[in-house]
């Protein structure tokens, strides 16, 4: 048969065909009188067997070794174990990527059903996002009302970028789904809010309370302490030689007294168990 009937008859094209000649996959056959290639059932058996591999994973450059498939002196058995090792990083590759396209379905399939429901889209867990939609939605003063909003932001930041674990998503979940706990952060974040515009000095005990509020939050929460331990550590240094980054996010100055003393608050109390959990 001609070329072009190999090709049709193996699903592929004559390009193809050619290519594969020329990386010495397959041999040339011989010609007929008038000068076209004259190709036998051994050979689509062999071009087929080509794209088997090529459409499996295998690259092209080992696929002549594979196709080779008898091993006998020691050279041909370091081919094998070679040829071996490169089939099982491919099936490691394969299996990685049915992994990562899982999460994306995953992913996926869990945005098209808050969609359908008529949620807003979020990286949060539902749980997080149904209990900062309703903080927001049935707070009347705006100052608080902004701070749920930059908070709510704030943990889609953390989710976005892979910081936030799986673990602390769900103690804030825990946190927002008790009443009790619940009651206590919306107070704390009233307080916060209402600190806006007041002189730091003068309002020094409200904003040492505000940081007790805001630290009592994580007694039953060791998880959020934990967490908020290890970036506070960090975050507390950095804040001892640059507030302009705090004040960005955070320009209103007693406010900005809060935010320092909670960082070197949990900052001090995190320490010593950390310490402790090191040695």
């Amino acid at each position: 048969m001609r070329i072009s009937d190999l090709a049709q008859a193996a699903g592929t094209t004559v390009r193809a065909v050619r290519h594969y000649h020329r990386l010495g996959l397959m041999p040339e056959p011989p010609r007929t009188p008038n000068g076209y290639r004259n190709y036998e059932l051994a050979d689509l058996v062999r071009l087929l067997r080509i794209r088997w591999l090529a459409q499996s994973g295998v690259p092209l450059g080992s696929v002549a070794t594979v196709l080779g498939g008898h091993f006998t002196d020691a050279s041909d058995r370091d081919a094998e174990s070679d040829l071996t090792a490169d089939l099982e990083s491919l099936l490691e590759a394969a299996d990685a990527q049915i992994r990562s396209l899982q999460v994306k379905r995953d992913a996926l399939a869990a945005i098209l059903e808050r969609h359908r429901a008529g949620d807003r889209l979020s990286p949060l867990p539902s749980p997080i996002v149904d209990a900062f939609d309703e903080l927001i939605d049935g707070e009347d003063d705006p100052h608080t009302r902004s701070l749920f909003v930059r908070e709510r932001d704030s943990w889609e930041m953390l989710a976005l970028t892979g910081q936030a674990s799986p673990e602390y998503l769900d103690a804030m979940r825990t946190l927002l789904d008790d009443p009790e706990q619940r009651h206590a952060m919306v107070a704390v974040y009233r307080r916060f809010g209402a600190l806006a515009g007041q002189d730091p000095t003068a309002a020094a005990d409200e904003i040492t309370a505000v940081i007790d509020g805001m630290t009592a939050l994580l007694d039953d929460i060791p998880i959020m302490a934990e967490v908020l331990g290890s970036w506070a550590a960090e975050a507390a240094t950095a804040l001892e030689s640059n507030t302009e980054v705090l004040a960005e996010f955070l320009p209103d100055p007693a406010q900005q007294a809060v935010a320092i003393g909670f960082v070197r608050r949990v900052a001090a109390q995190s320490g010593p168990q950390q310490d402790g959990a090191r040695a």
